[in-house]
């Protein structure tokens, strides 16, 4: 048992999870989903009242704003439903691809932190000027935002009837408008919809939605690949020259060297693409370099 929930530290690639609890890999998306479900404890155990009133974006005036609050909204759930649970599950489902795929486990947590840090500013800018009584709270909104930026990102890919992402996304746009709209939420229409943008902003900073190029990206964001420093020249020291010969490689740094090669071809091709051999000798390395 004890064995079982060992802490293991993840490595300093990209895309390895932070570290290992058992034989799952808790990533970015997983410390997510982990929070919420703690979120959802602390409903059942403090009453919707109670979690509102701690963790939950709420304004009576800005004098009484809770710093804490622009992120732990998230987190907050007065109250439980199903949707909850699918909110939940789609971010770990779309979340997960994002950060395999494009952006590794510490880019994604910053574009989430980002991304959150937009739609608090939204809320608290809107509310203060059209209802300070609104409530942003619980994982839904920005679960939409991962959703959506996943859809934009591979929008020709296919749902089930076949039905392409893009369309998909039209139709959770659209019924997010509608309900917002009937609810006569404004604050919270605002926020959803100039967040939309703002949020699109803020992914092709990461390097993300390139296939929009209408969308501005500032040199240097995080996005950006830094530049590498040009070498300088070393002076020679006069003296004996020292043959360098083989027994200078060692087994640490070609067993690094190849697991950058196979980490970036994930990186560029999904981890699908590597092969049966390809995926044992990642495992080996990955063994090899915990043993030391």
């Amino acid at each position: 048992m004890r064995e079982r929930f060992r802490l293991t530290p993840g490595g300093r690639y990209p895309h390895e999870p932070w570290f290992h609890i058992g034989s799952l890999g808790v990533t970015t998306t997983w410390l997510v989903v982990f929070a919420s479900i703690v979120g959802l404890i602390l409903f059942a155990v403090m009453g919707g009242q109670g979690v509102l009133a701690g963790l939950a974006l709420i304004q009576p005036n800005l004098a009484e704003l809770k710093l804490w609050t622009l992120f732990t909204w998230p987190f907050a759930y007065p109250q439980f439903s199903i949707f909850d649970v699918l909110a939940i599950f789609f971010f770990w489902y779309f979340g997960s691809d994002l950060e395999r795929n494009e952006l590794g486990k510490v880019r994604f947590a910053w574009l989430l932190v980002a991304f959150t840090g937009v739609l608090s500013f939204l809320a608290v800018l809107f509310g203060a000027v059209l209802d300070p009584t609104y409530v942003l709270a619980g994982l839904g909104m920005l679960e939409m935002m991962v959703v959506l930026l996943w859809i934009a990102q591979w929008p020709d890919r296919m749902f089930m009837f076949n039905i392409p992402a893009w369309l998909f996304g039209v139709i959770l746009v659209g019924i997010q408008l509608i309900q917002y709209l009937g609810y006569r939420s404004w604050v919270m229409l605002l926020v959803f919809v100039v967040g939309l943008f703002v949020n699109a902003f803020v992914a092709r900073q990461f390097g993300l939605l390139d296939r929009f190029p209408w969308i501005p990206q500032v040199a240097g964001g995080p996005g950006q690949p830094k530049p590498a420093k040009p070498a300088k020249a070393k002076k020679r020291k006069s003296g004996p020259t020292v043959v360098t010969g083989p027994w200078e490689s060692s087994t640490v740094s070609k067993d690094d060297q190849r697991m950058d090669e196979l980490l970036d071809k994930i990186h560029a091709e999904g981890a699908d693409s590597l092969t049966s051999k390809e995926k044992k000798e990642l495992m080996q390395l990955r063994e090899r370099r915990r043993r030391g």
